[in-house]
């Protein structure tokens, strides 16, 4: 089995999240359990979102072999502009779901 290193694509919308994995095109478009959007806010309930996040990655990873030293994402899509608040939130999200590096790659 060929072990790849854990290096995803995210893209974050009203209560959905879309994973892939960016070496193997494993991708999931996960809805939300819990809604973690709001009216005003993208990312009104940053716990919701974690969890979100969580179930999605899990299903790029079930396959196994994956290496989970270092595991780095790339903010790639969202709706509409990202505010400070909302990278904040979302940074934290994902270092929470164990990644070591965030990178945004959208406009705020």
């Amino acid at each position: 089995m060929d072990i790849r290193r854990l290096d995803l694509d995210v893209a974050i919308y009203r209560d959905r999240v879309q994973v892939t994995h960016r070496s193997s095109d494993s991708f999931v478009d996960q809805r939300a359990e819990f809604p973690f959007s709001s009216e005003d806010a993208l990312v009104a309930h940053p716990r919701h979102l974690e969890d979100t996040l969580v179930r999605a990655i899990r299903q790029v990873v079930r396959g196994g072999g994956f290496s989970l030293r270092e595991p780095i994402v790339h903010v790639v899509g969202c709706e509409g502009k990202l505010s400070v608040s909302d990278r904040r939130l979302i940074d934290a999200a994902l270092r929470e779901t164990g990644m070591h590096e965030v990178i945004f790659e959208v406009e705020g």
